[in-house]
């Protein structure tokens, strides 16, 4: 049986309504958040007392010396004492290609480009879009107290000890709110500072320098440069041959084969930077970047990450310029800021159709 709806009922539901309404208004007011005293990043650290090129003479050139002491390729210490240097933000994620880092670069002592004290130093963070606190250009004082300074993978790094997805243990990044107490940024960016002009290693001279092996130690990782050449992947009968982990038959339909429309109107085929097929365990794809100096040929590896800005970019078969982070491995490795960092920039019209 239905109960009748009195009148005491009545003005309980017209009463939850009007609240109901008031409640809605308020949220359709879009307000925003109380963050009054919240910092993303610390204020009134102490003064320098260190540079780049000390840290990582300290605490990256040796495994020896590291409290945490993997191999020789992975090692980390604690810093206990207050040590503060500052750098200029050279390489941020802004196209999702860097992860989680953060490259600094300072001149040193000697207070010049090129000179033994020009360094760079990973400060690694974990955040996946840090590029809004640090621009390039911006000027970060760093206070290592608490935190972990030695090498991943041979680059060294600021960070955190973490596990990977495999079990391993790694210097990872440093969580978010690390920023409030161990980071600062000072003054704004500066869309010129000196620290943006990379190391060039594009003429003879630069690529002699790629190719001896010496050359790789911690005082040259990571660096912010330039390189030369072209994809070895799309020179000669490799231009048309799929890799390795595709799949369907050709006809441009191969997942690391991209149509496109040159400028001549015509449709053309060629392999992108960083096909997923392709991604290895680190989610990311290698390519080669070729030339010649002295009769010999000079190969850096191009890392890129797969599914960012870069990522379905077309590679051209000419050759053009490529700025970034570079490290070492097994060999000479650079990763990109953005595709702006390919030079000459590629055709507009390239890659307009999408992967297939």
């Amino acid at each position: 049986m239905y109960k009748i709806m009195d009148k005491k009922d009545f003005i309980a539901i017209i009463c939850c309504l009007v609240a109901a309404l008031g409640f809605s208004g308020c949220y359709n007011d879009f307000d925003d958040a109380d963050t009054e005293g919240y910092k993303v990043t610390a204020t009134g650290l102490p003064e320098p007392n260190t540079t780049i090129y000390d840290v990582k003479a300290r605490f990256c050139a040796s495994n020896t010396t590291a409290t945490t002491n993997l191999n020789a390729s992975n090692f980390w210490s604690l810093v206990e004492e207050d040590l503060v240097f500052e750098g200029t933000v050279v390489a941020n994620d802004v196209s999702g290609n860097l992860y989680q880092t953060v490259l600094l670069r300072d001149f040193g002592a000697d207070g010049t480009a090129g000179s033994a004290t020009d360094q760079c130093l990973q400060l690694g963070i974990k955040n996946t879009c840090l590029y809004p606190y640090f621009h390039l250009g911006q000027r970060v004082r760093v206070n290592l107290k608490g935190l972990y300074v030695g090498c991943y993978s041979k680059a060294p790094k600021v960070g955190t000890p973490y596990y990977t997805s495999a079990g391993n243990n790694r210097l990872g990044p440093m969580l978010f709110d690390a920023l409030r107490t161990h980071v600062e940024l000072i003054g704004d960016p500066n869309p010129q500072a000196p620290e943006l002009t990379p190391i060039d290693l594009t003429d003879a001279s630069g690529k002699k320098w790629i190719a001896d092996n010496a050359n790789q130690s911690w005082k040259n990782c990571p660096l912010f440069a330039t390189v030369e050449g072209r994809m070895k992947e799309v020179q000669g009968a490799a231009a048309r041959n799929p890799e390795a982990g595709t799949e369907d038959s050709w006809a441009g339909v191969y997942e690391d084969i991209i149509a496109y429309t040159n400028a001549a109107g015509e449709t053309e085929y060629s392999k992108i930077y960083a096909p997923e097929c392709l991604r290895d365990a680190g989610y990311c794809v290698d390519r080669t970047i070729v030339s010649e100096a002295a009769g010999k040929t000079i190969s850096v590896t191009l890392r890129t990450g797969t599914g960012n800005d870069i990522s379905f970019l077309v590679m051209p078969h000419d050759s053009r310029r490529y700025t970034g982070m570079m490290s070492y491995y097994s060999g000479w490795q650079i990763v990109l800021r953005d595709v702006d960092d390919i030079y000459p920039q590629l055709d507009a019209t390239l890659g307009t159709t999408g992967p297939r």
